[in-house]
């Protein structure tokens, strides 16, 4: 009996996988993380597909009448937006970039309403792969984003490329959280506009974890970010992230721009763990990561940097905020620093654009709770699938907990 039931939990795996294999051995085609607690993002699970070519043919496949209805989209071609367009209120959506898509805004002008691509508003569960955002250069406007994520949650970003962006890459704000973000690339590729308003001749800051300080009310708590198997490539200066109030881990990632000022920007709450990471650049040896709580009144923060490469080791705060320990929330596979380099910057495999989705395809693994990450408190009962209760649960292992079948991450 005991050996019929472990058949059967091998069963539910194997019936939950995807025909499209990870395109990296490091890759594990799912979202872990921060993404993945207390609650699986699904996405549409790839039902109801729709091939669009246009940003009114995107608004409309996302309409208000059919907000949590499960719906796949298929990016094909260019998109070119002249401002930012919002997509709110979605719910079980998944959005891919097939082959050669793109959303792009090529419009260079000191109108901020003119810049950025995309935000999703008040957005849950919906999952973002092979897009590829093309901005119109950084420009020091106070303009908009390639991609802002605006009081949504459960949300995981993969393999999307983020360039150029007017303001900045990838930014997160007003108390969206529950974000996992993987095999993502930043750059810059268009020289930076300088004369803007804002007064910066060079505004490459690539990606803003909180607005401002003064917005505790909305983001504290909040802002909960995994970071893995990213790469800020060349161009990037500043803000890979820059962190305030959110529990943010940054693993496996690949730092490699000439002109980075710093990497990791510790604000004002921020708690940040840096991981197993590869910083390559002499500007990114330089200066790894750099504490911005320093205005009086807003100087609390924690940041860990451990096991990297071309970063000392380094635990350090101000205030009291306990430290963030990743692994006190999630289970997770990682791999040594040495590695980040070659696995993340591999043009085939690596991050980026580099999914190789066809139109119509189900590409996304089925995902359920058996991928749902949760820690188990001390009174927690698990039980193997032999009906034995577990003590020590092992990672990889299926076990019975609150009466369903989970895969303990």
């Amino acid at each position: 009996m005991k050996k019929a039931l472990v058949l059967i939990g091998l069963a539910l795996l194997t019936a939950m996988e995807s025909p499209a294999q990870a395109t990296s051995s490091y890759d594990q085609g799912k979202p872990f993380g921060w993404g993945s607690v207390d609650t699986p993002i699904t996405g549409s699970n790839d039902e109801n597909p729709v091939v669009v070519t246009t940003q009114a043919e995107l608004e409309a496949a996302l309409d208000k009448n059919s907000k949590t209805v499960k719906k796949t989209v298929y990016i094909k071609g260019v998109i070119k937006v002249n401002g930012q367009f919002s997509i709110k209120d979605q719910e079980n959506k998944t959005i891919y970039g097939l082959p050669g898509s793109a959303f792009e805004n090529t419009t260079h002008s000191s109108s901020k309403d003119q810049s950025g691509i995309l935000q999703l508003t008040r957005c849950k569960n919906m999952i973002l792969r092979n897009l590829t955002f093309k901005g119109a250069g950084a420009y020091d406007i106070d303009g908009k984003d390639n991609l802002i994520l605006y009081q949504s949650s459960h949300l995981w970003i993969d393999h999307c490329d983020f360039q150029d962006g007017v303001d900045g890459n990838l930014d997160c704000s007003n108390g969206s959280d529950y974000i996992t973000v993987t095999w993502c690339r930043f750059r810059y590729l268009i020289a930076p506009w300088a004369g803007g308003s804002g007064g910066a001749s060079d505004h490459r800051y690539t990606n803003l974890w909180g607005s401002s300080d003064s917005q505790g009310s909305k983001d504290e708590g909040h802002l909960r970010t995994t970071f893995a198997n990213c790469w800020w490539d060349e161009g990037c200066r500043e803000r890979m992230p820059r962190i305030r109030f959110g529990m943010v881990h940054i693993l496996n990632c690949l730092y490699s721009s000439s002109v980075a000022n710093y990497c990791v920007g510790a604000g004002y709450r921020c708690n940040a763990y840096v991981e197993k990471c590869a910083f390559t650049s002499k500007n990114a040896k330089k200066t790894p990561w750099k504490v911005y709580a320093t205005k009086s009144g807003y100087t609390d923060y924690n940041i860990t940097v451990t096991g990297n490469l071309g970063a000392e080791d380094a635990q350090e705060k101000s205030g009291n905020i306990a430290y963030f320990i990743p692994k006190d929330y999630y289970a997770y596979d990682s791999y040594d620093a040495s590695l980040v380099e070659s696995v993340v910057s591999n043009e085939t495999t690596g991050a980026g654009a580099t999914l190789t989705i066809a139109e119509g395809e189900k590409y996304t693994t089925g995902i359920s709770d058996l991928y749902m990450s949760k820690p188990l408190a001390s009174n927690d009962s698990t039980y193997d699938l032999a009906g034995k209760r577990v003590v020590n649960p092992q990672l990889g292992q299926i076990y019975i907990k609150d009466n369903k079948k989970i895969l303990f991450r």
